[in-house]
């Protein structure tokens, strides 16, 4: 009679399944544990070093303001006329006016990305740079210091500090040391002229600390860039499963109605019993760090949006490329002030420029003779064609957003300008469109996957919510306790994996 109560009990055959699995669970957590433990324990050292270090780069602010100004009496080609020089590409979606060597240029980007440069007192193709040429852009902008001799290193195609892929098109760079007393490098394009990237000994001493542990990033792996995006995916997703078959460990393994004897809810002694209590205690921490590491990746595709963002822009501009002829010029005897670039943008095909002073001063201006502010003019312009983006659906709102919130928001070397336009459509991704009031540009498109990438990657792991980050130094409080608790579990990891291996 008993037999057959067990017999027909239907939990005893998943009870039996679960007891032959068990040692499985078991020899699955203890032997990927032991070969994630130390990286665990890497990543969260090196992710409180990055919250004060960041990758190098050179930030719009500080390339704007070691930039020479423009010399606007020099400049005696109009867009058009200095296009005339370059035979091979004639077709270009972007135009800028900057300086390079000491001289006015202009800047064309082809529609494939790549850059041409032309100088604006001669119309003379920019062909590259030889090494004495490259040291005088490198003293002339302003990153020499005191009495210190720049010196010529090596030209590369990347290294470790030059792997961000934002740089592709500049490439090759030269490499140039500023012997000063910050250990200063900067890079300067081969292909502009220009430097486009710089770090400093301090700087790159702790990204070897930081991020280059961080995110798996020596160069010989990262500028495979299919190969490290592999390795990332799977790297988090052992390290995903190594967290729950932990977890599930931990609460099987939870002593409940403890006696006065012993009062530790662990069965466990010494080392094991730290790393199943600090287990318990990070579980939830530890297993949305891994998880949002691996959202980074933005893995098989998960947060591409359904549609192209290209045709939406090029309705708002009135298509993808720039018609020089049209292109109007500014009357510099009326500039007032020192300018550093001027860059010309178009909003439904109507072409005009912007005279840059600094990242947050800026004058636009449409070359017909109109003067004062013009502003007024630009916001018409912006307001006329944003209903184009999207002109199936429904343009839902067009404010201006003049506080940082929880889906526009700087970050060190990630600025973000206010106030910002923001446009809200009712389609089915329901599109967010920001908008620079200042010079009509789109700073980027926000929809329902990026979104989602925002909350399961920066809010899971960097506790980038703004009720923290507006209230620092809680948000630094809290992310390094919870990263020093993450830590202790990691190190008891270690510990418990090397004495299983040495034993």
């Amino acid at each position: 009679m008993g037999t057959e109560g067990i017999s027909n009990n239907p939990s005893v055959p998943l009870l039996l399944i679960f007891m032959k699995l068990k040692p499985v669970l078991f020899s699955v957590h203890r032997w990927l544990g032991i070969g994630m433990c130390l990286l665990f324990t890497l990543w969260f050292a090196s992710g409180i070093v990055m919250m004060y270090v960041e990758y190098p780069q050179l930030t719009e602010a500080e390339r704007l303001d070691k930039l020479p100004d423009l010399n606007t009496s020099q400049v005696l080609l109009s867009p058009f006329a200095a296009a005339a020089s370059i035979h091979a590409e004639r077709v270009f979606s972007a135009v800028k006016l900057s300086t390079v060597l000491d001289r006015p240029a202009y800047q064309f980007q082809v529609i494939d990305g790549s850059n041409k440069t032309v100088f604006a007192d001669t119309g003379m193709v920019f062909t590259g740079l030889d090494r004495e040429s490259v040291i005088a852009a490198a003293g002339a902008l302003g990153f020499s210091h005191g009495d210190s001799m720049p010196s010529y290193d090596a030209l590369i195609t990347v290294d470790q500090w030059s792997i961000t892929a934002g740089l592709n098109r500049f490439r090759p760079l030269h490499r140039v040391k500023m012997n000063d007393p910050a250990g200063t490098v900067v890079y300067v394009s081969d292909n502009s002229g220009q430097i486009v990237l710089d770090t400093h000994r301090n700087e790159r001493f702790w990204n070897w600390l930081g991020s280059t542990i961080h995110w798996i990033y020596p160069v010989q792996l990262r500028k495979n860039a299919p190969l490290w995006n592999k390795v990332i995916i799977y790297v988090s997703l052992i390290g995903i499963v190594s967290v729950v078959t932990g977890g599930i460990i931990g609460f099987m393994r939870i002593r409940l109605g403890v006696s006065s004897r012993s009062r530790s809810i662990s069965p466990y002694e010494g080392m094991m019993s730290w790393h199943h209590i600090l287990g318990l205690v990070s579980l939830v921490f530890v297993f949305t760090f891994i998880f949002s590491g691996l959202m980074s990746m933005g893995p098989w595709g998960i947060f591409n949006p359904a549609t192209s963002a290209q045709a939406q822009i090029s309705r708002y501009t009135g298509g993808n490329v720039m018609r020089l002829s049209e292109l109007p010029l500014p009357d510099f005897r009326t500039v007032d002030g020192t300018v550093k670039e001027i860059q010309w943008h178009k909003i439904s095909s109507a072409p005009y420029y912007s005279l840059i002073k600094t990242q947050d001063d800026r004058v636009v201006g449409f070359g017909d003779g109109s003067s004062g502010n013009q502003s007024p003019r630009l916001l018409a312009m912006i307001e006329e064609a944003v209903p184009q983006l999207l002109p199936d659906a429904t343009l839902l709102s067009l404010e201006l957003v003049r506080q940082q919130d929880n889906y526009y928001y700087s970050r060190r070397h990630r600025y973000r300008q206010l106030p910002i336009y923001r446009a809200k459509f009712d389609d089915s991704e329901s599109t967010w469109y920001h908008i620079d009031p200042r010079s009509g540009e789109l700073v980027n498109r926000v929809t329902d996957a990026s979104r989602w990438e925002r909350w399961l990657f920066n809010g899971l792991h960097s506790l980038d919510f703004q009720f923290l980050l507006q209230r620092r130094p809680l948000w630094d409080i809290v992310v390094i306790s919870l990263s020093l608790i993450g830590l202790g579990f990691s190190i008891s990891a270690v510990v418990i994996g090397w004495r299983r291996l040495t034993n």
